[in-house]
């Protein structure tokens, strides 16, 4: 099924607003229910009050043998997979099933240097989008945080009956590529984006093997 983006986001339920933003301003935060750094203030006192005095709390959590923490909405719980072995030492899943939110974070085996993250982002981004031909691509960016870099995507997926937004990043850890992503309801992008963000600038990593 073929149907142009402008007539799709114009069906959405409150959307019009949300896709203006996104089409003539990507680094422009005012489409955002809270900014970034409001949401990293949130995580570090441990709770945020949002305008419509919905409180969000945060939990930090130890992953990867406590190599590295990260505090999450505590909305999110540990993904169940029935039937299935995960490695709890390469990959990281928590996930709010009730408002579609998916958080995962998956150490590669494949070798990654800092220097190599646009290159190695740019081809996530073409084998995403040979994947899923129904993805529109919003934003890239690189990013320095904490004295490192990490090479971040935006995208949107046209998914009945709900589309989603997804954030999906990359940076080198232990020399190794460190894949993460965020996915939510497009809906829902105004407060996930800046929370997503802010997760990635309070997490903290031990470089020590």
């Amino acid at each position: 099924m073929t149907e142009h983006w402008d007539e799709f986001f114009l069906k959405l339920h409150h959307q019009q607003i949300l896709k203006e933003q996104l089409s003539t301003a990507e680094n422009d935060e005012s489409w955002m229910m809270i900014s970034i750094e409001e949401a990293i203030e949130g995580i570090l006192k441990g709770s945020l009050t949002l305008t419509n005095e919905q409180e969000i709390r945060f939990q930090t959590l130890p992953v990867f043998e406590n190599q590295v923490t990260i505090s999450l909405p505590d909305s999110l719980a540990p993904e169940v997979r029935t039937g299935q072995t995960v490695d709890p030492s390469r990959s990281f899943v928590v996930q709010d099933k009730l408002g579609g939110i998916l958080f995962g974070l998956h150490q590669s085996r494949q070798e990654l240097d800092t220097t190599q993250i646009e290159v190695y982002q740019q081809q996530m981004i073409e084998q995403t989008s040979r994947a899923q031909p129904s993805m529109k691509l919003v934003d890239e960016k690189i990013l320095s945080i904490q004295d490192t870099i990490i090479g971040c995507y935006e995208a949107i997926f046209l998914v009945s009956p709900s589309p989603y937004y997804q954030i999906v990043f990359v940076r080198s850890w232990r020399g190794k590529a460190m894949i993460g992503s965020c996915q939510f309801k497009l809906e829902d992008a105004p407060l996930w984006v800046p929370l997503t963000y802010a997760m990635l600038h309070t997490a903290t990593w031990s470089e020590l093997s």
